[in-house]
C-alpha cells in the first residue's frame, strides 16, 4: 500500500469518534401482587332478615347492616373498589338481586346509605371500612311473596384500583 493510502487510511480512523460498548446488560427485579384485603377472615358473611311480614316489604322495612371484617392493613394503597356481584339481577329493580324462588322479591345492597348496584363497582377508602346494608323490596304491593325460608347469595369482592 502506498504512503498515501496509509495516511488516508489513518485520517479515516482518526476521525471516527470513539465509541465503548457494554455488551450482556442485565436487567432484573421481581414481580409482586398487591397482598389481598381479607374480607371476613375468609369466611362467609351471613345476615338474617329474621321474621319479616309480607305486607310491609317496601323498600326500607327491614334494613340490615351486614357484619363483616375487612383487613387491608396489608394494602399497598387505600384506593379500592367494592362490589356485589350475582347472577340474579332483578329485571323489574336494576341494580337489585332477585331472591331465588320468590321472583317478585329482591335484595338491594346499600353502602353507608346509598345504593350499591349489584355487577358494579365503587370506590372506597380502605382505611375506612364502608358500612354494607341489605334491604327486601317488592317488585309490586301487590306481589305474590311464596311464605316460608328464604335465602340467597351474592359473592362480595374488593380490589385495588
Amino acid at each position: 500500500m502506498s504512503i498515501l493510502y496509509r495516511a488516508l487510511a489513518a485520517l479515516s480512523l482518526a476521525a471516527l469518534p470513539l465509541a465503548c460498548m457494554a455488551d450482556g446488560m442485565q436487567f432484573g427485579g421481581t414481580f409482586l401482587n398487591a397482598p389481598p384485603c381479607v374480607i371476613n377472615n375468609d369466611r362467609p358473611i351471613t345476615a338474617s332478615f329474621g321474621d319479616v311480614l309480607i305486607e310491609n316489604i317496601d323498600g326500607s322495612y327491614k334494613t340490615i347492616t351486614l357484619p363483616y371484617d375487612l383487613d387491608c392493613s396489608q394494602a399497598l394503597t387505600n384506593q379500592v373498589r367494592i362490589q356485589v356481584q350475582s347472577y340474579f339481577v332483578a329485571w323489574f329493580l336494576p341494580g337489585s338481586m332477585q331472591v331465588e324462588g320468590n321472583w317478585e322479591l329482591v335484595i338491594t345492597f346499600k353502602k353507608d346509605g346509598s345504593t350499591l348496584p349489584i355487577n358494579t363497582w365503587t370506590d372506597f377508602d380502605a382505611s375506612k371500612k364502608p358500612v354494607l346494608q341489605a334491604v327486601l323490596s317488592k317488585m309490586t304491593p301487590d306481589s305474590e311473596i311464596i311464605e316460608g325460608a328464604f335465602s340467597s347469595t351474592a359473592t362480595l369482592m374488593v380490589e385495588y384500583r
